[in-house]
């Protein structure tokens, strides 16, 4: 009984604070948005095949902020790794205008730094 107690107890402070945030898969998602599209309009060679890899979710002290580490690879060659700090900057996950990317490293090399973490 007391476990079930302390299991009820643990779920309900759980529940409401996660459920005006975003699925896993989402964050997963949007943070491989970002690098697709950085890595489409990057200039010079334009790259229109990329497969994502396993990736892994970590959130942060705050949070409205994840970092997604994965890897990807490019017309089927060469394995690439990213890091992206995505943001929820409003509570409407599902509209893509409501996240940021905050910081992108590709292949160990920051390219995006936006300072605002």
């Amino acid at each position: 009984m007391k476990r079930l107690a302390t299991l009820c107890i643990a779920l309900a402070l759980a529940g409401p604070a996660r459920a005006d945030l975003p699925p896993d898969p989402m964050i997963v998602a949007m943070a491989q948005h970002f690098v697709q599209d950085r890595l489409m309009h990057a200039g010079g060679d334009e790259h229109y095949h990329i497969e994502f890899d396993r990736t892994f979710l970590y959130s942060q002290p705050r949070k409205t902020l994840w970092v997604v580490v994965g890897g990807y690879v490019l017309d089927q060659n060469t394995p690439n790794s990213f890091t992206a700090a995505v943001m929820l900057d409003c509570p409407e996950h599902a509209k893509v205008s409501c996240w940021s990317l905050e910081k992108l490293s590709i292949n160990g090399q920051i390219v995006i730094d936006r300072k605002r973490i």
